[in-house]
């Protein structure tokens, strides 16, 4: 899904013909027939049928002026191709097609469609193709001082700062392109200044360097790119991470001092009472945003399994969850104070324990079964994605093909990361339905709030897993769509390390590192999946949608890109 940099198109020259078109041809003949009355007359007209013959022929031509040719598919109306187009600065993006597919510019591929071309088999790419020959626009800033003057003080600290690369990307797009990105680049200010770059573009504390992330994605979003990162965390997700961790924290701490209590290690006791009122706390804000993150992610898009996993799982398991917390937290006070524990507080947690324990278990056992059926299929589609690409003739048919089975295959890899998760959850299920349990037919007993911190722990390292799974996963998968196992065989990057070459690719192609190429990636596949297989009627892309735990529903167009780049990759 990423262009070939440095892509030149080459300027065609309009030949002139002889012939004269038919709409020339008409006001002529409209003038030969409108001779005197002696001449109608004799012709055999009457005014009447001249001027009915007139209107006619008029609305004729008008017709043709609209029509495209039989012979060349292109409107009759041919203007002169100028030597140079005219400079323009790029369009923000958002006013740009969303959904601009990955593909390199070509001038060959049908104007019907604009596929996701790639660098090389296998490797899907980020631009549409060009319709018609055009002339080649002009690169150069050397007519506008101020945008030529900034251009040539990046340059300078592309060399210096090793990203000759990225800044070649940046060197290849249009003068008019280059001119949006620099007033981006200076705060987008009407008259662009080195000064007014380095206050928008220079960061760090000591050392100040260009911050070419951003410089990326300006870049990228000068060429009227769709650079929106579907999956990028929100507060809410923030929120939700340190609650998470800080409660899976200090419930670790306390349930392991009091099993290590339990065990015979009488100094544990004072540390599992200390730390379990604020491990309380704590657990029942990470309820409250689990509670409020399903109700954020629940759509009607979701198949019945992932609806009941948000719906039972999710949001459920939280609610019981902030009562066993409440009831435990009550109960840690009391002991830090030195009071007793209480038998309602007590049950109260035993019961929610139970309860809690059976959505977890529901959940992860539907969630397990779905991502394995759905992992099946989509292994499935991308073989059968791979052999019909060999098999058909047209590149860009053969493009799609291999742009489908990409999105397959994330797809695919992402139903395997939750299939292991979804067996933790049912394992953590398992034990706060045991936990609770005892609690209620023990009040007194310490087997209880061991299983119940256990099953929390637990639960702490299958999300741990799955996060560390999902970051491994973006090299992985770039290193697909980029096809870096054929780049490494090149000539010129003989001894060359596989970072290195794949470094080198990712700049080319304006990227500054792997997330924002795979982000990229996950957000052009979303907008070709749900163009094909939502507004369109691609009964393949249908097919990976539904693969991925979504139900497609034509009429009203869902789900989004953004549900379905979320699926994606989560």
């Amino acid at each position: 899904m990423l262009e070939h940099a440095n892509v030149k198109n080459s300027a065609v020259k309009k030949t002139s013909t002889d012939q004269v078109s038919p709409i020339q041809q008409q006001p002529s003949m409209m003038t030969s027939t409108q001779g005197s009355p002696v001449t109608n007359r004799a012709l055999g007209f009457s005014n009447e049928n001249m001027i009915h013959m007139q209107r006619t022929v008029g609305n004729q031509a008008i017709q043709r002026m609209f029509t495209s040719s039989h012979r060349t598919g292109s409107s009759t109306i041919q203007r002169e191709v100028t030597a140079e187009a005219p400079e323009t600065v790029a369009a923000p993006a958002s006013e740009a097609a969303a959904s601009n597919p990955i593909a390199a510019p070509a001038t060959n591929v049908p104007a019907e469609a604009a596929p996701i071309a790639g660098l090389s088999a296998g490797a899907p790419i980020i631009a549409a193709p060009s319709q018609q020959a055009r002339p080649a626009p002009t690169k150069d800033l050397q007519k506008y001082h101020n945008y030529n003057v900034v251009f040539e003080w990046f340059k300078g600290r592309a060399e210096k700062e090793k990203k000759a690369g990225l800044f070649g990307y940046f060197d290849d797009l249009t003068t008019g392109e280059k001119m949006s990105a620099i007033k981006a680049m200076c705060g987008n200010d009407r008259t662009p200044t080195i000064d007014k770059a380095k206050k928008t573009m220079l960061t760090g504390v000591f050392t100040k360097t260009v911050d070419w992330d951003r410089f990326s994605e300006i870049s990228r979003e000068a060429k009227a790119k769709n650079i929106t990162n579907y999956n990028a965390d929100q507060a809410r997700d923030y929120a939700s991470y340190a609650a998470i961790g800080t409660s899976g924290a200090t419930s670790g701490v306390s349930g392991t001092a009091a099993m290590s209590n339990t065990l015979g290690a009488g100094g544990a006791l004072s540390v599992a009472n200390a730390v379990a009122p604020a491990a309380g706390v704590l657990s029942g804000v990470a309820s409250v945003s689990q509670i409020y993150n399903a109700s954020e992610n629940y759509d009607s898009s979701l198949s019945t399994a992932g609806k009941a996993q948000v719906l039972g799982s999710e949001a459920s398991g939280g609610a019981a969850d902030l009562t066993r917390f409440t009831a435990g937290t009550v109960n840690g006070v009391r002991t830090f104070g030195g009071m007793a524990a209480s038998g309602a507080a007590t049950a109260a947690a035993g019961a929610a324990g139970v309860v809690g324990g059976a959505a977890y278990l529901a959940g992860g056992v539907a969630g397990y079964v779905e991502s394995s059926r759905n992992q099946k299929k989509l292994a499935e589609l991308e073989k059968g994605f791979s052999a019909k690409g060999s098999t058909v003739e047209t590149e860009q048919a053969k493009q799609h093909q291999r742009d489908l089975g990409l999105a397959a295959n994330l797809g695919g890899s992402t139903q395997t990361i939750n299939k292991t998760k979804s067996a933790v959850t049912a394992a953590k299920g398992a034990l706060m339905i045991a936990g609770g349990a005892v609690m209620l037919a023990a009040a007194l007993s310490p087997v209880g709030p061991i299983l119940l911190a256990a099953a929390a722990i637990l639960g702490g390292i299958g999300a741990i897993v799955k996060f560390y799974k999902k970051s491994k996963r973006q090299e992985t998968f770039v290193d697909k769509a980029l096809n870096i196992d054929k780049e490494m065989t090149k000539p010129e990057n003989a001894g060359l390390s596989r970072e290195k070459v794949r470094q080198g690719v990712l700049e080319a192609h304006g990227f500054n590192n792997v997330g924002q190429c795979y982000n990229q990636l996950v957000t052009d596949l979303a907008s070709m999946l749900y163009e094909g297989g939502v507004a369109g009627q691609d009964d393949e892309a249908k097919s990976v949608i539904e693969g991925i735990g979504l139900e497609v529903n034509r009429l009203k167009k869902k789900p989004g890109k953004d549900l379905i780049a979320k699926k994606l990759h989560t």
